[in-house]
């Protein structure tokens, strides 16, 4: 790896810790600025948002408590970037129905827009997943 993919690489991995971090703040306004416009996001369950969908139901329908990255390896493709690794993810649902709890592998592809990195994709597939 050059020492400009190790450096957008050590950036990208900053940028996933922001990332989590705005999730468990509930910091709509910073995932905003992280997430690109034109975002496929595949959630646990198959279901699928795009930027818009996303921020009208990623997130605003729990508390999320635990969002823990682990295993993250990136491979830095000019301006676009893919990331692998595994999340462990517990939210609990604002509406009190219940908690839940994800053990999954994700897949993620960050791009340059307008002289940012920001997360294009993200791709989750669960290992071991519950609601209670």
């Amino acid at each position: 790896m050059t020492d400009a993919s190790s450096d957008t690489a050590a950036l990208l991995l900053e940028l996933e810790t922001q990332r989590c971090d705005a999730m468990k703040r509930g910091d709509f306004a910073r995932l905003r600025e992280i997430l690109h416009p034109g975002l496929t996001h595949v959630h646990a369950k198959g279901q699928t948002d795009d930027y818009d969908s996303y921020f009208r139901s990623g997130g605003t329908h729990v508390d999320y408590h635990q969002v823990d990255r682990s295993d993250l390896q990136v491979t830095v493709l000019g301006e676009a970037a893919l990331m692998t690794g595994r999340q462990q993810l517990v939210a609990v649902r604002k509406d009190g129905s219940g908690t839940v709890r994800i053990d999954s592998r994700v897949l993620q592809v960050w791009a340059l827009h307008e002289g940012q990195w920001r997360q294009l994709a993200f791709q989750t597939t669960p290992l071991a997943m519950s609601i209670t």
